[in-house]
């Protein structure tokens, strides 16, 4: 019998190979809780093959179902999915898709937002690599977090460790998750057409976020922008600017 994985992943991104990379929620909340426990293989993403593990003859029209799901994949989705083990090669058994969580990266933009611009300065006065940011909406609510890093010297690209998982971005997710929860209510409120019913069906940490990772052309820093709300004005304003794709 081949090996079973079985879990919650978010999907980090799919590659040009078709090949999608999971990451283990598990591993970044235990990384989140205590970051001296995890060990970083622990963190490193699961490459999964985009075909799935069906019998012809007795999985029927789940096995389409199945395919459907996967195909369907896209950054930043949570899943809760079996992966089968066919040596090192592992592949869909089963998925279903959780939340809606959208990841969009961005590579040699132009005209980086003024808040990440000051983050990255503060971080330059404090002598830092990294710093972060509360942005806020102009209602003064909390609308978002945004991760200044500094670019490493060639042959390191911090964009694509990001986007390969070589450096987690995960926890960062969580984190917000954890410390931001009750600012998820707060945006929600103020966003036109939502209702209190619609809001009592929601639970701390299921909220669907906008997640940008951004490689500024001119500027010697790769940010990470978290937004709260997926389909916010403040998400979409980000990725009219930046020429990202609707979601």
């Amino acid at each position: 019998m081949e090996p079973t994985t079985t879990g919650r992943f978010r999907v980090l991104d799919r590659r040009p190979d078709g090949t999608i990379l999971l990451v283990d929620l598990d591993a970044a909340a235990a990384a989140v809780a205590d970051p001296h426990s995890t060990a970083a293989g622990d963190l490193q993403p699961i490459a999964v093959q985009p075909v799935v593990v069906a019998d012809a003859e007795s999985a029927g029209d789940d096995s389409d179902t199945l395919a459907d799901r996967v195909t369907s994949l896209e950054p930043g989705y949570v899943i809760a999915a079996s992966l089968q083990w066919d040596d090192s090669e592992a592949r869909f058994s089963a998925c279903e898709i959780v939340t809606r969580t959208r990841i969009q990266y961005a590579d040699a933009i132009t005209g980086i937002f003024e808040k990440a611009q000051e983050t990255w300065h503060d971080a330059q006065v404090a002598g830092a690599a990294m710093n972060s940011a509360v942005t806020y909406s102009t209602g003064k609510e909390p609308n978002g977090v945004v991760y200044v890093f500094a670019k490493q010297e060639p042959p390191r690209d911090l964009f694509e460790e990001f986007r390969t998982g070589a450096t987690p971005i995960e926890p960062l997710i969580q984190r917000v998750d954890v410390e931001h929860a009750a600012d998820d209510e707060m945006e929600r409120d103020n966003e036109p057409g939502t209702t209190d019913e619609a809001e009592t069906d929601d639970q701390p940490g299921d909220e669907e976020r906008a997640v940008f990772v951004m490689n500024p052309a001119d500027e010697e820093f790769v940010l990470l922008y978290i937004v709260f709300r997926k389909e916010g004005m403040l998400a979409k304003t980000v990725r009219d600017t930046y020429g990202l794709p609707p979601v």
